[in-house]
């Protein structure tokens, strides 16, 4: 039997901290610090204002469906085939947008449902960001 693990995050220099705050369990988002705009995924300028000056700060662990899909085919060996893929729109910022899977079912998911962060440790120091239901706490 082959054992396959699972492909990790490579944190760059702009999403390390982000890496690193999801193994402590927080949630935290880049913020320019000219602006005040969110930003995610984290990078080095801002796309409002071109600002390099930016703040790691805590956000809500709260969104709503933006989109979601269902892949029935596994598109590498290490995932099985079918699971459930979220496009949240955060609650800070309406262009803020984030990809997680979801910890329930498909009966449940429709576009504009309310969700929250759930940390999903795959491994030691490597925490990826689910999503549940709001209704699930």
């Amino acid at each position: 039997m082959r054992v396959v693990s699972r492909p990790l995050p490579q944190p760059d220099r702009d999403s390390a901290p982000w890496w690193e705050a999801l193994a402590r369990h927080e949630f935290l988002l880049q913020r320019c610090a000219r602006c005040h705009a969110w930003r995610f995924p984290p990078r080095a300028i801002c796309n409002r204002c071109a600002s390099f000056e930016y703040e790691w700060e805590p956000a809500r662990d709260r969104g709503t469906v933006a989109s979601w899909t269902v892949n029935h085919h596994a598109f590498s060996a290490e995932f099985e085939p079918t699971y459930l893929v979220l496009t949240v729109r955060l609650d800070e910022q309406d262009d803020v947008l984030m990809i997680g899977s979801f910890k329930g079912s498909l009966d449940e998911v429709q576009t504009g449902m309310p969700v929250r962060v759930v940390f999903d440790d795959v491994t030691d120091g490597v925490t990826l960001v689910s999503w549940e239901s709001v209704e699930a706490e």
